[in-house]
């Protein structure tokens, strides 16, 4: 039997909902950067930038500047 260590489940990161799948297309649909999309949905930028890529999201990395 293999020794998973003492991970709990409440310890791991959150679970993609089909809801937050689905914010997250709503999102980088409007051209939300994946910045604010983090911020918005609690979660770190590199979540969001690998589940937008797993996805096929295109997804910008950084808000834009005028």
């Amino acid at each position: 039997m293999t020794n998973l260590g003492n991970t709990h489940v409440s310890d791991a990161a959150p679970r993609w909902t089909v809801e937050a799948i689905g914010r997250l297309r709503e999102l980088a649909g409007e051209g939300v950067p994946a910045e604010v999309i983090a911020q918005a949905m609690h979660r770190p930028i590199g979540e969001i930038i690998g589940k937008a890529a797993e996805l096929g999201l295109a997804i910008e990395p950084e808000p834009k500047t005028n």
